[in-house]
């Protein structure tokens, strides 16, 4: 971290702290967190009093800096996230705001995502403290909108996110797309921030094509079963024509059993199960192509057009070619280069699929490692000198100069 990006963090919590109010608690997985523990190191983190209406994922994982809510659902049992985004959200930004002003801390910040959104928009209109915003996938119509629990809920989830967006004094979002939509739809400007990870990216060495056959690798969420059989089906078509076997890795808690079970005899499925993104990295770089997918619905395509994801940077680590399954609208199509890095299955027909993969494996240098083209992925994204400055001139706004007012993005 530079100078500079050191200069703005501790400008404002020099003398009091910020308030981070999250839907998952701090210990807890997935893409949202891994990107919050690139960006805010140990320094950072004693500078943060970390609120959340979920309990931690691992007893004792809690420290003095976080606050449970329990004015939410989980304190009375299991928890909802419909009755903490509805009946219990006033009551929980009441709590949050009260533990924010305890602790003294200068600001508020909210990552959009389930109750959080509810909660922010009590917190907006509170107005008490100035509130920044995180937002990594669209609430309502990136992921309320494409699930048949929360679909009921679009209407509310849109209001409040709006409300809180335009009443914000800064906002940070995942991706180009999401920041042209947010300006196009609300009047509010944001700034892009990504994960932060280190380079350079280290080479993967050869791919062992006498060994591994066609070996394509999935990690974590593919936003449901839909895509994987188009994807085993593919890699079977492709691997017949190239006369190697085919194979899947399907890495994380996903849907390996079940796309082993159907593709028995046919292709070898691969199953790890939730294991660490070190491990992780470690398998993938013995695959041939990783596979980095959006759903092709027209209730998808926010989530399409606007998110990024995260375990895009897990593949920039592991050195080896992506097969990009998305329509051409997809934030991730302009990974499509010219160099062969990506390569783009734009319908949902496991024939094109297979054309793209043996396209993928008559490169040259496909077969060695991709660490080169990854790295200038990880340049444009992941930069961490780049995604601290951004987060951190972001929140500079929730300092006004010479004790003023903040006003909103």
């Amino acid at each position: 971290m530079t100078e500079a990006a050191r200069a703005s963090l501790t400008r404002y919590t020099a003398d009091r702290p910020l308030a981070l109010l999250t839907d998952w608690p701090p210990d807890a997985g997935g893409g949202g967190a891994v990107i919050f523990r690139s960006l805010l190191g140990p320094e950072e983190r004693e500078r943060i009093v970390w609120m959340s209406p979920s309990p931690p994922s691992k007893p004792g994982a809690a420290d003095s800096n976080t606050v449970f809510l329990r004015a939410g659902s989980a304190e009375r049992g299991r928890r909802s996230v419909g009755l903490d985004s509805t009946f219990r959200a006033g009551a929980l930004a009441r709590e949050a705001l009260a533990a924010a002003e305890d602790r003294g801390a200068r600001a508020l910040w909210v990552v959009m995502h389930y109750a959080g959104v509810a909660i922010a928009a009590r917190l907006a209109r509170a107005g008490r403290l100035p509130l920044h915003l995180t937002v990594h996938d669209d609430p309502a119509f990136g992921v309320a909108l494409r699930s048949k629990r929360y679909l009921a809920l679009v209407p509310w989830i849109e209001r409040d996110f709006a409300y809180a967006l335009r009443h914000a004094t800064s906002v940070d979002v995942i991706g180009r797309g999401m920041a042209e939509r947010y300006r196009r739809r609300y009047g509010v400007g944001s700034t892009i921030v990504h994960r932060a990870l280190d380079g350079p990216i280290a080479p993967a060495g050869d791919y062992d094509s006498a060994r591994n056959g066609l070996r394509v690798g999935v990690l974590g969420s593919t936003y449901g079963y839909g895509q994987l059989p188009l994807l085993a089906r593919a890699v079977e078509v492709a691997a017949g024509r190239l006369g190697v076997a085919p194979r899947l890795l399907i890495v994380g808690q996903g849907h390996g059993e079940q796309l082993r079970a159907e593709f028995a005899g046919r292709v070898e499925v691969e199953s790890t199960g939730h294991i660490s993104e070190a491990a992780a990295v470690s398998l993938l770089r013995g695959c041939f192509a990783l596979y980095l997918n959006y759903p092709f619905g027209r209730r998808d395509a926010v989530l399409r057009q606007t998110s990024f994801p995260t375990k895009l940077s897990s593949y920039v680590q592991a050195a080896r070619p992506l097969l990009v399954h998305a329509l051409a609208d997809s934030s991730t199509t302009p990974l499509v280069g010219p160099d062969g890095y990506a390569t783009a299955w734009a319908d949902l027909d496991p024939a094109r699929g297979a054309e793209a993969l043996a396209a993928a494996w008559g490169r040259a240098e496909n077969h060695a490692s991709r660490h080169e083209a990854a790295e200038r992925v990880r340049r444009e994204h992941y930069d961490p000198d780049h995604n601290r400055r951004a987060l951190f001139a972001a929140l500079d706004a929730l300092v006004p100069p010479m004790g003023g007012q903040g006003r909103a993005s």
